[in-house]
């Protein structure tokens, strides 16, 4: 089995390459104040989308060519929701900077990810239509699942809203359309797109429950799906539960999506895949030291035989 070393060493390459190709394009397609927005609204990014499609596409020999201009579609679509993201939870700060819209304005920061939707999808509509065709139902997903996490902490609303579907549609569909994208670059890839959205899906989900999880711990406002993640853990756990029984509520949880995507042929095909699910959430986790001494070792073999 490939070690995390090796994997981090890999993920670690295969980010600064997306950040190049990324760096590259908006200096070629934008100027002045824009491309000055669209560089700070890409600045610091995990590049886990890009990466999913990197991967998939390199476990059944892709045009990697191809995916690493797929990867910047990705990143530049992802950019576009946290910008929304961000103005609808009124969200001042992202990655240890003002987000966009505090530093820009309101208006600039509502034109700015239509504008970036847009790229976004002429490159992969430059690339295929079946590329096109999975990013504007990535897009149509994500945008609804923006619309139930902006309602969800409305009264009139949030009973009827599924924190799990909230999550699928928000965050499931982005790593879903990432992985399909990535496997459709090989010869062979419509054979294993099914394959692909359920192992995207499954991630994306585990990835959102992480991220819920860490905002409740630390304390971070209750707004969207991580209000309802709160209202889903308290309605099994009572209010303010021990750490132990929160840790084995957190588990659970991801291990019902960690099972989907062993069924997926996908971890039979790259040991890096069938790491990357356990390293993309201890890295969410390391945000919370308790929790993660707690997570560490119970995830960290979860996919060994």
């Amino acid at each position: 089995m490939v070690e995390f070393s090796k994997l981090i060493e890999d993920l670690a390459k295969k980010k600064t390459d997306i950040d190049r190709e990324i760096e590259e394009y908006l200096k070629s397609h934008f100027e002045g104040e824009l491309l000055e927005m669209s560089e700070y609204a890409l600045k610091d990014g995990k590049r886990l989308r890009g990466i999913i499609l990197l991967l998939t596409s390199e476990c059944f020999d892709g045009d990697m060519e191809k995916a690493y201009r797929l990867a910047v579609s990705a990143e530049l679509g992802h950019a576009a929701s946290l910008i929304h993201d961000d103005i609808i939870d009124k969200s001042t700060e992202r990655r240890k900077r003002p987000t966009l819209w505090k530093k820009y304005g309101i208006d600039k920061a509502i034109i700015l990810p239509h504008i970036l939707i847009s790229e976004s999808l002429e490159i992969a509509r430059s690339e295929g239509e079946e590329f096109l065709k999975i990013g504007l139902e990535t897009w149509s997903k994500a945008s609804m699942g923006e619309y139930l996490d902006m309602v969800s902490i409305d009264p009139r609303f949030s009973e009827k809203i599924l924190y799990k579907k909230l999550i699928e549609l928000k965050s499931g569909s982005l790593f879903s359309g990432a992985a399909q994208i990535g496997i459709l670059t090989s010869k062979d890839g419509k054979n294993y797109q099914n394959d692909a959205m359920q192992y995207g899906n499954a991630l994306g989900i585990s990835y959102q429950i992480a991220d819920d999880m860490i905002d409740y711990l630390n304390g971070k406002s209750e707004e969207g799906s991580q209000y309802l993640f709160t209202k889903y853990m308290e309605k099994e756990l009572g209010s303010k539960p021990d750490i132990h029984v929160l840790m084995g509520f957190f588990i659970y949880n991801i291990f019902v999506e960690f099972e989907k995507i062993r069924k997926s042929i996908l971890i039979e095909k790259s040991e890096s895949l069938k790491l990357f699910p356990i390293f993309s959430i201890l890295e969410i986790m390391k945000e919370n030291g308790e929790m993660y001494k707690l997570v560490m070792p119970v995830l960290s073999n979860y996919f060994s035989p």
